[in-house]
């Protein structure tokens, strides 16, 4: 049952779709003769798709409400008998169907490797945007079981290393054993430094250092392993057996996750700085000279047996496309690249299709995963929109603002009035994935309000991004604070007043014309709001009245 809060938005938002149905004339929102995901398809005077909910400028903001709320309140136990009934399905299992109302958990495997990084990443980005700590309380609970119950002995070959698949059900993590695909104990390696990296940004957080000592060990044994890669050899081995060190998969090309942990821990001056800063660079000239040359972004995924280095998958490539944006120095023509990765993803995700499926759906792009799975899903075309929003606002090209909005809209279908999540509604018999639809999807809107700050809910206060952690966040009328983990870093905000004065560590930051030096850009959004942008140099606490 929905609280009284969420009860009101579903009652309104079903008489103001009720009454844009009647207020067609003029330009007004209009209904299309098709259903989806039990919501009337409303289209603008452009007859192109617009989010279900109104007021439509809220949209985006319900949908990842609706989501995190589904999580606190709607998700049922796992079957069996305890302790494996004392966890919400998303712990044990990779996916849920829901038959006749009940939610079912698919008993295909558990993607540990994928999950933990996207919810950590959807947790501290909900948390600055809202200050609701409860998120990331969820999310520390589920790294706290991970690292206890699937992490490598020290005595194997890859130590003290994260297990990135285990089968649906298990309560101890040792791999994906019951499709005869993978064998015990093997894992993907890219996956693995994702997962390192959401330990350290839970190290960051919460000050705890058993994060800071599980993210070390993933980076320690990522500096031992690391290789100067070719076209056949990754940098790393794309899958591994644990305890023997056996390769199983040479090449794959996800590799931003581990270059950004060993980054984050050499500017940090934390662990053997001087192997993760060799380590570093050969992970950076291995994307740079393979994959972004050839177009082989291969990732297999957690649940695939992919051994091939010319197999693509959306994922690797735009990751390494968001993480261009953050981190411009990672590729010194990205502003070449990015354009050309977004045009890789049309080419070979957008406008290559499953049978039967659209690439596009009422005037949006909507996205598939990878080679062997074309099916389109919300959360690769959230990311899409993620990438598009921000090359928007690098380029000021307007068709990469209005591919992004059509496809945000398109993905706000995926959410019914509850937030239960459709991740592939053009599809038959796909499941629900926790890890896709409750991690990678509502983390790819908070880049796009970076790109479009328009987009987060008018006359309201929300740090809508940050590529940092963020901690202490706090949200009183007229002011704004939070303290940053890392430095330097930069900030993107929506705000109801003008500030007046920010302040870092106590010390009066300047508004200035760019953000090439600290201090802050400030842009206009009309009827009192405002966008802000925060450029630091330092590290202390950040204050907006």
């Amino acid at each position: 049952m929905l609280n009284g809060r969420w009860s009101r938005w579903s009652f309104i938002l079903a008489a103001e779709i009720v009454l844009a149905g009647i207020f067609r004339m003029g330009g007004l929102p209009a209904f299309a003769e098709d259903v989806f995901n039990s919501h009337p398809v409303i289209l603008d005077n452009q007859n192109k798709i617009i989010p279900w909910s109104v007021p439509v400028e809220n949209a985006y903001d319900l949908f990842l409400r609706l989501r995190w709320d589904f999580i606190k309140t709607k998700v049922p136990p796992c079957p069996g008998p305890p302790p494996r009934s004392s966890y919400p399905q998303y712990y044990f299992y990779c996916a849920f169907r829901d038959k006749n109302g009940t939610l079912e958990p698919d008993t295909w495997m558990n993607d540990v490797g994928e999950k933990i990084p996207n919810w950590f990443e959807s947790a501290r980005l909900y948390y600055a945007y809202t200050g609701d700590t409860s998120v990331m309380t969820i999310v520390k609970d589920l790294l706290d079981y991970t690292i206890a119950h699937g992490t490598s002995p020290a005595t194997f070959s890859w130590p003290n290393f994260p297990y990135t698949t285990t089968n649906a059900g298990d309560l101890e993590f040792r791999g994906f054993t019951n499709s005869k695909k993978l064998v015990l104990h093997e894992i993907q390696v890219d996956h693995a430094g994702d997962m390192g990296l959401a330990y350290y940004g839970l190290y960051l957080y919460t000050g705890d250092r058993k994060y800071l000592t599980a993210a070390l060990n993933v980076a320690d044994t990522l500096a031992i392993k690391a290789r100067t890669g070719d076209a056949a050899h990754s940098v790393w081995p794309y899958r591994v057996v644990m305890d023997s060190g056996r390769i199983t998969a040479e090449y794959g090309a996800n590799w931003t996750g581990c270059y950004r942990l060993l980054d984050c821990l050499i500017k940090a001056k934390l662990g053997s700085v001087k192997a993760y800063a060799e380590a570093r660079e050969k992970a950076r000239n291995f994307i740079l000279r393979h994959p972004l040359q050839t177009g082989y972004w291969t990732d297999g995924h957690t649940d695939t047996d992919v051994n091939s280095n010319t197999y693509k998958s959306n994922m690797s490539a735009s990751n390494a496309t968001l993480c261009m944006f953050d981190d411009p120095e990672f590729d010194p023509g990205w502003k070449t690249d990015v354009p050309k990765l977004i045009k890789w993803t049309e080419d070979n995700f957008v406008f290559r299709c499953a049978p039967g499926e659209p690439a596009t759906q009422w005037g949006a792009n909507i996205v598939g995963e990878q080679d062997a799975f074309l099916v389109k899903m919300d959360y690769q075309t959230a990311r899409y929109a993620a990438e598009c929003a921000r090359w928007y606002a690098v380029s000021g090209d307007e068709t990469y603002r209005e591919k992004a909005y059509r496809s945000l809209n398109w993905v706000t279908y995926c959410n019914n009035p509850v937030g239960q999540a459709f991740e592939s509604p053009v599809s038959k018999d796909i499941s629900n994935w926790w890890s896709d639809c409750y991690g990678e999807c509502p983390r790819m809107f908070y880049p796009a309000f970076a790109g479009v700050p328009e987009w987060a809910p008018p006359h309201e206060n929300h740090i809508l991004y940050s590529a940092g952690v963020l901690k202490d966040v706090s949200y009183v009328a007229g002011k704004i604070a939070y303290t940053p983990t890392a430095g330097p870093g930069t900030e993107y905000l929506r705000l109801a007043f003008r500030p007046t004065r920010i302040t870092v560590k106590g010390a009066t930051l300047s508004l200035g014309p760019d953000l090439n030096s600290e201090g802050y850009i400030l842009r206009d959004l009309g009827k009192g709001d405002y966008a802000v942008n925060i450029r630091r140099v330092r590290v202390g606490k950040v204050v907006i009245q």
